[in-house]
């Protein structure tokens, strides 16, 4: 069996390296936290600290030594990874565990839910009936539940004591529209609708509960 008992975690000082350490810190494993340059984080004493930019010569003297490297970089850093993962390889590193399972569902501005809070509107994909894997920020697990748009409507309604606008909406129009947006340079965009399109639609591509 394969052991793994030195850690380095990318992204340590982040929303999602903050609530993955303190777990890890229960564990017996040798735990480095590589950070940018600039961060001024504080880390528990039986956390080494390595200061570091993304940048494949740094990383990889980093991650020498290391049994796996665990990225805790969000989405808007994606552009990242592909140099972290070199450097991981390159420096010999048994395993390299990625952040992004899945997206943020809370960023409702960014309309990956359908929600629109200030409107009061919600745009249902292909009748909202799609059930999708959901977790809570702090659930260190792969799916948590799994839930539908419609679901989520009702409880937003109930909370909010309001009925909302239904709007309709078709995966297949809206993964069109994200691939003329990547097409265009509007990578953001163009990737939050297909995802969008992804996990809403009826296909149901994020419901791991039948695998």
């Amino acid at each position: 069996m394969m052991s793994l008992e030195n850690i380095a975690i990318v992204g340590a000082s982040g929303n999602l390296g903050g609530l993955s350490l303190p777990v890890l810190l229960k564990s017996k494993l040798n735990l480095t936290a590589v950070i940018r340059e600039t961060s001024s984080t504080k880390f528990p004493g039986s956390v080494k600290i390595v200061k570091s930019d993304v940048k494949l010569g740094l990383l990889i003297e980093a991650f020498i030594g290391q049994d796996a490297v665990i990225s805790m970089l969000p989405i808007t850093a994606l552009g990242d990874q592909d140099v972290v993962i070199e450097a991981a390889i390159a420096a010999g590193v048994k395993r390299y565990i990625p952040s992004e399972y899945g997206s943020d569902s809370t960023t409702f501005f960014q309309g990956l839910t359908g929600l629109d809070l200030t409107t009061k509107t919600v745009t249902l994909v292909d009748g909202g009936k799609t059930r999708f894997a959901a977790s809570t920020v702090a659930q260190i697990i792969f799916v948590e539940f799994t839930t539908t748009q419609l679901e989520v409507l009702a409880a937003v309604e109930e909370a909010t004591g309001e009925k909302w606008k239904v709007i309709d909406a078709n995966s297949k129009d809206i993964r069109a529209e994200g691939f003329n947006k990547m097409k265009e340079g509007n990578i953001f965009e163009g990737g939050a609708a297909l995802i969008q399109a992804a996990v809403l639609g009826k296909k149901a591509l994020e419901d791991h509960t039948h695998v």
